[in-house]
């Protein structure tokens, strides 16, 4: 049954646990009232809401019924917990615009994902992911800033039988494939139970996804809730492995839309143990969210949780819209486009995080009763807040972000350092430099007025 998601109605508010949205690092919940009338998925909500002593919210037909109270209280994590039928693109277009709706500035408000998946069981497995994950190894479909990776092993999307393999401080080294058929070596680098970051580009729909861009190759497919790979002499190779992992379907189109149970993106949850994941609810075309999320969260390891990464992304996406004057009509047109149409699966207060590595740049954010400092210093010589990688499509530029301890009222700050910095209620955001421009140290402070 398909639930709408447009109708005016009264909001119920029903609240677990007794725990008032009052402190910092305050979570809550979403769901509908036919969801919490599922005993499976009222099961889901109940762990989620032991997990982080969260606020339940249940609403009639709309999640926006949510707001008046989501205002109220502006938790740091907010939660949907939804059937894989009541979360369709359509929602997740909304559940965006609902974001950025919680206070009055132009931003998102909030670290959110979506918890859902074929069944209620899936759902519980994301529910009950407590241990940190430290991302060592990755497979990627498309090529990568390796150096970022304490392991990594790559696929070309370009080349036939492209390939490489990336182990600790070794440098990236070339192992080109057999053959240009490329599925079995995939779904056996999926399967093997240290990998723990899975990233692709390329063709995809909601029931496929074709490795090869340029080249003829097998393909991969769900079918009950199983991945499986299918060769040029159609032959299948399942993917099962439940170990955790993040998917980064980066330059997919459609990855990230749940239109039903057999969507590859409830298969990743279901047969390969993915636990978070982002992916567009639309064909992309411009790529600003998708492969953002490389710049943010794969080359600068052990900054951000997957979530943050996540979040820093759409930051930088409205600052863009916001403030570039001279920003084309197709700049304009793409960004707004990509701000509504990526999905965020997994609970949002879940760290995942790559391995800590070497990084071109430090970043420093203190925060007292009167003053909040962020402090930025270039490791790699001039040209350390250069894009690292560019393979993809609007790589590089991301200003710099950092996420404040502790949430403020901006009206009561200024700044008097910088003035194209941004002081949000709980991050800080400064645009980097001019490409071309030598690397300097950056500080910014604000002082309270």
């Amino acid at each position: 049954m398909k639930f709408p998601h447009s109708l005016t109605s009264l909001a119920i508010f029903t609240a677990f646990f007794c725990a008032p949205l009052h402190a910092e690092q305050t979570y809550a919940i979403l769901t509908w009232k036919q969801t919490q009338a599922q005993e499976a998925w009222k099961g889901v909500i109940e762990a989620l809401a032991k997990k982080h002593k969260a606020t339940v919210i249940v609403c009639d037909q709309n999640l926006s019924e949510a707001l008046p109270a989501l205002q109220k209280n502006h938790p740091r994590d907010v939660a949907v917990v939804g059937t894989c039928e009541q979360v369709d693109g359509k929602f997740i277009n909304q559940f965006h615009q609902l974001m950025r709706r919680i206070d009055a500035d132009p931003y998102t408000d909030a670290r959110w994902g979506v918890i859902t998946g074929r069944t209620a069981d899936d759902a519980m497995k994301i529910v009950n992911e407590v241990k940190p994950l430290e991302i060592r190894r990755t497979v990627s479909g498309t090529r990568i800033a390796t150096r970022m990776c304490e392991e990594a092993e790559c696929f070309d999307e370009l080349v036939p039988r492209g390939h490489s393999i990336k182990k600790g401080n070794e440098l990236e080294k070339e192992l080109a494939l057999d053959d240009a058929d490329s599925i079995a070596e995939l779904a056996t680098a999926f399967a093997d139970p240290s990998t723990q970051l899975i990233i692709t580009s390329g063709h995809a729909t909601t029931r496929d996804w074709q490795p090869g861009f340029r080249y003829k190759n097998g393909s991969f497919h769900s079918r009950d809730g199983v991945i499986y790979g299918r060769d040029l002499q159609r032959k299948e190779h399942p993917v099962r492995n439940d170990t955790p992992k993040v998917y980064l379907p980066c330059g997919n189109c459609l990855m990230g839309l749940v239109d039903g149970t057999d969507a590859m993106a409830l298969a990743w949850m279901q047969s390969v143990g993915v636990r978070q994941m982002a992916g567009y609810v639309e064909p992309t075309w411009y790529g600003y969210m998708g492969w953002g999320l490389m710049d943010y969260f794969v080359e600068q390891p052990g900054r951000y949780t997957f979530a943050e990464a996540f979040i820093a992304n759409q930051l930088a996406l409205v600052h863009r819209l916001e403030t570039t004057a001279d920003l084309s009509a197709m700049d304009r047109k793409g960004l707004v486009f990509d701000r509504d149409m990526v999905a965020f699966y997994g609970d949002p207060a879940w760290s995942a995080k790559m391995a800590a590595r070497p990084l071109p740049f430090s970043q420093k954010i203190t925060q007292t009763a009167e003053s909040i400092v962020i402090e930025i210093t270039p490791l790699e010589g001039e040209k350390s807040y250069e894009p690292i990688d560019t393979n993809g499509s609007q790589r590089g530029g991301r200003p710099f972000v950092a996420f404040l301890p502790q949430r403020i009222d901006t009206t009561k700050w200024e700044n008097a350092t910088h003035k194209d910095a941004v002081l949000g209620d709980d991050f800080v955001l400064i645009p980097r430099p001019t490409p071309g421009t030598k690397a300097q140290p950056i500080c910014v402070e604000w002082r309270r007025k």
